[in-house]
């Protein structure tokens, strides 16, 4: 379960997002009445929507970071002919 854990965060984004968006609209009509349709009341929307969505992308991209570097990491070793380094976390090495 825990490896599924930034995969399953990553899907709860997409209503997360929405959630914020509706909330932001709302902020908008609350704070300037008229500018919710406008570019000002588009943009504020986006912006809270996006950092809805933040905490939940986070674990993803953390994820998928580290195993590019980790793949990196094997690429140069093996070029420069050393021993392949072994530092992928064991969560990501009890499933393969």
């Amino acid at each position: 379960m825990r490896r599924q854990l930034p995969t399953i965060l990553l899907v709860l984004s997409l209503p997360a997002g929405i959630v914020g968006y509706a909330i932001g609209a709302t902020l908008v009509s609350a704070i300037m009445p008229g500018q919710t349709t406008g570019l000002v009341g588009a943009f504020v929307a986006l912006f809270v929507a996006g950092l809805c969505m933040i905490p939940f992308l986070v674990p993803f991209l953390d994820r998928k970071a580290k195993e590019d570097l980790a793949a990196h990491r094997r690429e140069v070793a093996l070029k420069a002919g050393e021993a392949v380094p072994d530092d992928e976390p064991k969560e990501h090495q009890e499933t393969r």
